[in-house]
């Protein structure tokens, strides 16, 4: 056994809802708000996806990095955070050069605000989750 810290996944506090679903749901309302405008509900429909696409690789990268010293992990997630937006706004930029620019452009503005309302709910989750699993003086260091 490693003397090292080890990873053990991603820890939530609060409603499971809110933790994990905060950008499907930011998506949802989204959605009747486009069809007041007139933005194109395709757009919509490509940024989701790509959002569910990226919202997937994210649980499967923490299931990845589970078992790892901390180190470790946080580099992998890390690497994984950059790498998944890089690869989603490429998608998106070929998209919109090659296919439909007008969706290609509500796909991306989609994504990026279900990709922060998620980013933000977890960070908060997981924030509160440390401090709701942070030893006591009693207790001694974890």
């Amino acid at each position: 056994m490693s003397e090292y810290p080890v990873y053990r996944g991603m820890r939530t506090a609060g409603p499971v809802l809110l933790a994990r679903g905060a950008g499907f749901i930011m998506g949802l309302l989204l959605l009747p708000i486009y069809a007041l405008i007139g933005v194109s509900l395709a757009g919509w429909a490509v940024g989701m996806g790509l959002f569910a696409a990226n919202w997937a690789a994210a649980l499967g990268i923490d299931r990845f990095a589970r078992g790892k010293m901390q180190v470790t992990a946080v580099g992998i997630t890390g690497v994984g955070l950059v790498s998944r937006t890089w690869i989603t706004f490429g998608a998106l930029f070929v998209f919109a050069k090659f296919v439909d620019p007008h969706i290609g452009v509500v796909a991306a503005i989609t994504f990026l605000i279900a990709f922060t309302a998620d980013l933000l709910a977890r960070t908060i989750s997981q924030t509160a989750a440390r401090h709701l699993n942070r030893p006591t003086e009693k207790e001694g260091p974890a």
